[in-house]
């Protein structure tokens, strides 16, 4: 062979690996925002059972306007699942907690439920 062609060789070959490894980063990336979505979702759900929880009064299941006493039945909420365990990790009147530790590498997420509203820590 030619200097040429071997000179395209390692080329081609350099080219070749540094695409395969961009392709795994941008592929694992995709695969760790897919699992913040549905761990996101999960949540989010239930949070909106939580604040249903909130408004019904204690004689029909409901917290009568607390969440003090609140448990992974209300929201219904399992505490695993194919990406994720869950807790509630801080009850008060006013809010609780949803801790999602997912199962991957990925930080914990936290979201604060409200009566009216959520917000994530």
């Amino acid at each position: 062979m030619g200097q040429q062609q071997l000179l395209l060789i390692v080329l081609v070959s350099i080219i070749v690996g540094i695409s395969s490894i961009v392709g795994l980063v941008l592929f694992e990336n995709f695969r760790d925002e897919s699992y913040k979505d549905i761990i996101r979702q999960e949540v989010l759900e239930a949070a909106s059972f939580g604040q249903l929880y909130y408004g019904k009064p204690t004689a029909l299941g409901g917290g009568g306007k607390s969440f003090a006493s609140i448990s992974m039945v209300d929201i219904q909420l399992d505490t695993a699942s194919v990406v994720s365990t869950f807790e509630i990790s801080e009850r008060a009147v006013e809010y609780f907690k949803i801790t999602a530790s997912p199962k991957s590498d990925l930080d914990d997420l936290v979201l604060v439920v409200y009566s009216n509203r959520v917000e994530w820590e």
